[in-house]
């Protein structure tokens, strides 16, 4: 059986994100980012699946794997 990722912590949004610390901080303090799963000694930690679906519905570019969002229709 394959490991899963369960949780992320800031350097796993920095990553599935693609944005430094400091936006990670701005990110997860917007009052419709999840809610953290725990506060540990090495940092919060959210619950993968919460995050994920707050990608959907945020920034649905990067749930479909692209790095940027579609430019604008003219």
């Amino acid at each position: 059986m394959a490991w899963q990722r369960r949780l992320y912590g800031s350097a796993e949004l920095q990553e599935r994100l693609g944005v430094s610390r400091v936006r990670v901080v701005q990110l997860t303090t917007r009052p419709d980012f999840p809610e953290p799963f725990d506060h540990l000694a090495g940092g919060t930690v959210w619950l993968v699946e919460d995050v994920e679906r707050w990608i959907t519905e945020h920034q649905p570019w990067k749930a479909r794997g692209a790095d940027e969002p579609p430019p604008p229709e003219s």
